[in-house]
């Protein structure tokens, strides 16, 4: 038996309870995920199959500020919202950094096309 990995259709999104598509329109922006203290790359760009999209070769990531070797420990003082406020720009403009305007995958992947060849 084959699995083919397809996204979920409009029928079925409009069969999932409210609480499944709340924030739906996030879903495919690249932009940093704030959380209390901890900041992560939302990187959808990385995962265009899943949303039913051609995948190009992704380019390198790059974390802005080494964001995992900052602690909130004993800096009372810091001003968070200004350290990180092209952070909190970008999450609050998240409607301009959407990837769906890929074009849509149609049939299966090539054995050889460039993804494949680069994936494998």
């Amino acid at each position: 038996m084959q699995f083919v990995w397809e996204p979920y259709t409009a029928t079925v999104i409009s069969l999932l309870p409210p609480i499944c598509v709340v924030g739906s329109v996030a879903w495919c922006a690249v932009v940093p995920l704030i959380c209390f203290q901890v900041i992560e790359g939302h990187q959808s760009h990385r995962v265009l199959r899943q949303f039913g999209m051609q995948q190009p070769i992704p380019e390198s990531h790059s974390q802005p500020l080494n964001i995992h070797g900052i602690t909130l420990k004993g800096k009372h003082d810091e001003n968070w919202g200004q350290l990180f406020a092209l952070m909190i720009d970008q999450w609050n403009n998240h409607h301009a950094f959407r990837v769906d305007a890929y074009p849509r995958q149609e049939g299966l992947l090539s054995f050889n096309s460039d993804y494949m060849v680069w994936y494998r």
